[in-house]
């Protein structure tokens, strides 16, 4: 049997911003190679910026954008937004699910992030009488839900009328079952997964390529604000300043921290990198470094392991699930910048620390692949769907 999904998102790939929830656009094509060509997809995004187009085709999936008063922002970007942004984003849509669903017979909704798109998925399954699914990723629960009731209660609608709900880590899982109350009817634990490109290379070939000077290399990825924890990094660098270590910490990713990062000896801005070109970062570098106040399960954790890179993360959300103190990483508490300074300075200071953890990763050869997820991913739907997956 041939399954349609309706996909609408928070977040997509744009001629624009190419890596934006790259990861959206990795699951959808891996289920569609997994299925065999038994599933067709379509995608409901909304438009950042006035150049994305209002339809393309991307990798061979339909892709169609529903305008907001952005100002070129994404949602989360947006200070407190207003009953405008909020209400713009919703109706709009809404209108472009329901327009969308006009043109074929969908079995099926599968939404990312039970905020803000969750509640656009609850009133459309509602309307067209189909099912939904609904990913929660982390900073939707950990993040947006916390800033009021109203939010909270919008984020239990839209876990508890889903036929099914997909949590990226064992901890996000918990926190759905006891904070926002169990879904309906099936709650499951899978992970986003990475590109095909992100394997692992040789370092010196990578640090070669990308003309890089002698020294320890420490990468940042992520968006560059505080609850990425890049203060609490910058004032690690500031403590560790005095003890003489040759490193250089790299900061990919863009956000309103920028500014902080180029007044700091020894920091280096990269701006927006593309998958290809971070992979080569990521083989380049000596340590990962992610210090967030919160956290889903982080794709840039998965990625650098993929690459066999140790990772220096804090003891949030599912970061504990990938990874293991003294085998392939190490953690600390988040916004304690001298405890990450301390740990950080042990590991660079420990050359021989960190090529075991790498070793140790390699041997590993643990799965983060997109594939592995859109496999679990298509069991649970099919599965679900078999049994008569009741609508909202």
């Amino acid at each position: 049997m041939r399954l349609r999904f309706l996909v609408l998102t928070a977040a997509y790939p744009s001629p624009r911003e190419p890596g934006r929830g790259i990861f959206i656009e990795n699951l959808n094509r891996a289920l569609i190679e997994e299925a065999g060509g038994e599933l067709s997809l379509t995608v409901v995004a909304p438009r950042v910026h006035p150049l994305d187009p209002v339809s393309e085709l991307r990798s061979g999936i339909e892709v169609r954008r529903f305008p907001y008063p952005s100002g070129g922002k994404r949602l989360k970007e947006l200070n407190s937004p207003g009953s405008l942004a909020l209400g713009g984003y919703l109706l709009s849509g809404l209108a472009r699910v329901l327009w969308e669903a006009r043109r074929g017979d969908y079995d099926a909704l599968l939404c990312h992030w039970a905020l803000p798109t969750g509640p656009i998925a609850w009133l459309s399954s509602f309307f067209l009488e189909r099912p939904y699914f609904l990913f929660a990723h982390g900073s939707d629960l950990n993040r947006y839900a916390a800033r009021s009731s109203c939010l909270r209660l919008a984020t239990r609608l839209a876990l508890g009328k889903a036929s099914g709900v997909f949590a990226v880590s064992e901890d996000l899982r918990e926190s759905i079952a006891t904070v926002y109350c169990p879904p309906a009817r099936h709650l499951e634990v899978v992970e986003m997964g990475v590109g095909d490109e992100f394997l692992p290379g040789d370092r010196a070939e990578a640090r070669l390529g990308l003309s890089l000077s002698a020294g320890l290399k420490v990468l940042f990825v992520g968006d560059l604000i505080e609850d990425k924890g890049v203060g609490d990094l910058l004032a690690a660098r500031s403590l560790l300043a005095d003890r003489e270590l040759d490193f250089r910490l790299h900061f990919a990713g863009g956000g309103p921290l920028e500014k902080e990062i180029l007044a700091m000896d020894g920091c280096e801005l990269l701006g927006t990198l593309s998958p290809q070109e971070l992979v080569h970062w990521y083989r380049a570098a000596d340590l990962l470094v992610l210090p967030s106040h919160s956290e889903g399960s982080p794709l840039v954790v998965m990625e650098a392991l993929s690459c066999g890179t140790p990772v220096l993360a804090t003891r949030v959300g599912g970061v504990p699930e990938l990874i293991e103190p003294g085998r392939n990483g190490e953690l600390v508490h988040p916004m304690q910048p001298e405890m990450l300074a301390e740990k950080l300075g042990e590991l660079l200071e420990s050359p021989g620390a960190l090529e075991n953890m790498r070793e140790a990763i390699l041997a590993d050869g643990r799965d983060f692949s997109a594939r592995r997820c859109a496999l679990r991913v298509c069991e649970s739907l099919r599965r679900t769907l078999d049994a008569g997956g009741a609508t909202a």
